[in-house]
């Protein structure tokens, strides 16, 4: 069958990370939901002390909202949101972090060097409403962990999509059975030939890292890398006897990296 060997992004692409038109989710294993507009999601990560919601989507109230409700929809409280944990300083996930903070009075993760990032360098300069609006509380670097209850995130230093991006592995349950996920922060490589270098070299130390921590679970923050809403849209109406999509297996995890390594590629011979 003759298959793509990487998703397409183009203008659209990047304009649907504004819509908040649409949004869906689905509880992806017993301790993780999942939520998504048309091309950013986050992650809720339920532990046996709260919730840590990862990322944040768009700087949007109506962002907020459809990430609180699909928490209620499923039975958890929101409430108990006790973290919310960032990849990385762009707009499309620091997003409607200010709400939660409001709201939850969450502290806030991320790295140092995205925090100064985010401030200095906005992904929309000519749009106020888009910058860095709220504060960062625990600065977190390649090495650390961020851990509530019985969950421990494990937290990678991967930079190139970002000069401080992070990359973060832990451990999901499905029926008694536990899985080890990883989520690559930084989705596609930079647009300086010296930063997409330093993208591959994370890329290969995560992947390094992941195999170590044999993980078997493929996240993406960015729903065009992996099919992300029709994955959302199967994992909403699977049947007991149907497999979870998002087990891939440590071989299948690597296949799954080899996506960044093509775009990767292609952003070297272009520039």
């Amino acid at each position: 069958m003759n298959r793509l060997n990487k998703p397409v992004i183009t203008k659209e692409t990047i304009k649907a990370m504004e819509d908040m038109s649409f949004f869906i989710h689905a509880k992806i294993f017993d301790d993780l939901l999942i939520v998504a507009q048309k091309e950013t999601n986050c992650f809720v990560l339920k532990t046996s002390e709260g919730l840590i919601v990862i990322d944040a989507i768009w700087p949007s109230k109506k962002a907020f909202e459809a990430i609180v409700n699909a928490i209620k929809f499923i039975g958890w409280d929101p409430n108990t949101i006790k973290k919310l944990v960032l990849t990385h300083g762009h707009v499309d996930h620091t997003g409607c972090g200010k709400w939660f903070i409001d709201k939850y009075h969450v502290p806030t993760y991320l790295s140092k060097i995205d925090d100064i990032f985010w401030e200095e360098h906005p992904a929309k300069p000519d749009r106020p409403e888009t910058w860095k609006d709220y504060k960062i509380d625990v600065y977190v670097k390649d090495g650390d962990t961020i851990t509530l209850g019985n969950k421990t995130i494990y937290v990678y230093g991967t930079p190139g999509h970002t000069p401080g991006g992070l990359s973060y592995i832990f451990p999901v349950e499905e029926d008694g059975k536990l899985h080890m996920a990883a989520l690559w922060g930084g989705t596609t490589p930079p647009w300086a030939k010296n930063e997409v270098k330093e993208y591959i070299k994370s890329l290969d130390y995560f992947i390094s890292e992941a195999m170590s921590k044999k993980v078997d679970v493929a996240l993406s923050n960015h729903t065009s890398i992996d099919n992300g809403l029709e994955r959302i849209t199967y994992s909403k109406v699977r049947m007991d006897y149907m497999p979870n999509i998002y087990i891939i297996g440590q071989d299948g995890f690597k296949n799954y990296c080899q996506v960044f390594k093509t775009l990767s590629y292609d952003a070297l011979e272009r520039l």
